[in-house]
């Protein structure tokens, strides 16, 4: 039974060049997200993730905010203003751009909940770390299972203004922590390089078992 789900994650792939077409209408990419939002798990059931998905202007919405926001961090460094023009240009050519965030307030919270657990609410930020990652591989993993291609990009944290900027252009509350960005659409083109020919360790320096 485990077979199609670990096929998923085998032949999942980075893309980068997208276009603003998807295989599924907007109500299916949203029960992806609601699926996963409600199922994937996190620590002491803290239920911190919050996400976004924005279409048509709104994302184009988006990517204006990060290339201003991002532009603004590099200077006068020409080569690196016109590389990033054009990788975020092809963020923006896609379909859409699923966000992730954790909210602080509610990860602030657990101490008050569960105060028996109080002496490691220094931890509490790192479990929701592990629960946003394992959100964003389930909406990544699903979305190119309907044939979207995504990538996973991180600017919100490279500068403050980026990601006040979101949480200002889209009346987000400013507890919401963003993690990452995921545009997403129908490939026009092949995974980026470092995903086309995969190598791999050899397994037994990565997994032992002992019995």
């Amino acid at each position: 039974m485990s077979a199609p789900f670990l096929q998923a994650i085998k032949t999942r792939r980075t893309y980068y060049a997208l276009s603003k077409a998807s295989p599924i209408p907007d109500a299916q990419l949203k029960a992806i997200i609601d699926a996963a939002a409600k199922d994937v798990p996190s620590a002491f059931n803290m239920q911190s993730a919050r996400v976004v998905l924005l279409t048509g202007k709104s994302n184009d919405k988006l990517w204006e905010i990060v290339k201003d926001g991002y532009l603004a961090t590099l200077g006068d460094n020409e080569a690196a203003i016109k590389m990033s023009t054009t990788k975020i240009a092809e963020y923006g050519a896609g379909y859409g751009a699923v966000m992730f965030f954790e909210d602080q307030a509610a990860i602030q919270g657990l101490s008050a909940k569960m105060p028996a657990y109080a002496p490691m609410s220094t931890h509490f930020p790192v479990w929701s770390e592990n629960s946003t990652g394992m959100l964003q591989f389930a909406i990544r993993t699903a979305l190119e299972a309907e044939g979207l291609g995504a990538s996973l990009q991180h600017h919100a944290a490279y500068s403050p203004d980026i990601a006040s900027g979101i949480l200002s252009a889209f009346d987000l509350p400013k507890t919401w922590k963003c993690t990452a960005l995921m545009p997403f659409g129908v490939p026009t083109g092949p995974p980026g390089a470092a995903n086309r020919e995969k190598t791999f360790l050899p397994i037994d320096e990565k997994v032992r078992v002992f019995n």
